[in-house]
């Protein structure tokens, strides 16, 4: 290994202290006050060192959060497409909430970096590279979708609806946890299935 490769290493190495250490401070209630200098301490760095890194702390916010979807767009490339379409799309959506379950520490962050004026502030890069893992999704989801169309298995109508509707339904599953309207004895998991097998319900061409 060159002197070059254990810089690059270390560099990177630093820079997941610097994540970790941000997403940890993150996981509470008053996470937008969090600063440079907190998550410094916390990854035993200096100030400094984070500047070397990212520019602000919106840049730490855009990383986190390109870094959670690149985790879950390989999920999705690993499910089998060869299967019947709605059984593919109840897959992607196992992924979507399997995800979203695991770390619901990334939800505040998720929500924050969705908003379109965070896209504009953020650096050039990392605004790229958000909208990249949003073309990468469809690549994946379309083809599925045009696949059941297809084959009389989806509901006839603009993949874009098919797509709007889906979405929309796994993320107000997501916004509504935990809302005082919404009680009830379902459990997270109970609930995600009903979500799941509405959807799918809906988009089928048997269901209606």
């Amino acid at each position: 290994m060159t002197i070059s490769d254990r810089k690059e290493r270390e560099f990177r190495r630093r820079e997941d202290d610097i994540l970790a250490a941000a997403l940890a401070l993150f996981n509470r209630d008053d996470w937008q006050s969090v600063t440079i200098e907190q998550i410094a301490r916390k990854a035993e760095i200096g100030k400094g060192t984070i500047y070397k890194h990212f520019a602000t702390k919106d840049e730490i916010y855009a990383r986190l959060v390109i870094d959670f979807h690149r985790r879950m767009i390989a999920d999705l490339r690993a499910v089998d497409r060869g299967r019947a379409p709605l059984k593919v799309i109840g897959a992607f959506m196992d992924v979507f909430w399997n995800a979203h379950a695991r770390a619901p520490e990334y939800r505040r962050l998720i929500r924050y970096c969705r908003r379109e004026d965070f896209r504009r502030v953020i650096g050039r890069e990392s605004s790229r590279e958000l909208e990249s893992i949003d073309a990468e999704a469809m690549e994946i989801l379309v083809p599925v979708l045009e696949r059941g169309i297809r084959e009389g298995s989806i509901v006839r109508g603009p993949v874009e609806s098919l797509l709007l509707g889906l979405h929309a339904s796994m993320i107000g599953l997501l916004e509504l946890e935990g809302a005082e309207c919404m009680n009830s004895d379902l459990t997270p998991e109970r609930k995600f299935k009903e979500v799941r097998e509405f959807s799918l319900r809906a988009i089928a061409r048997t269901a209606r």
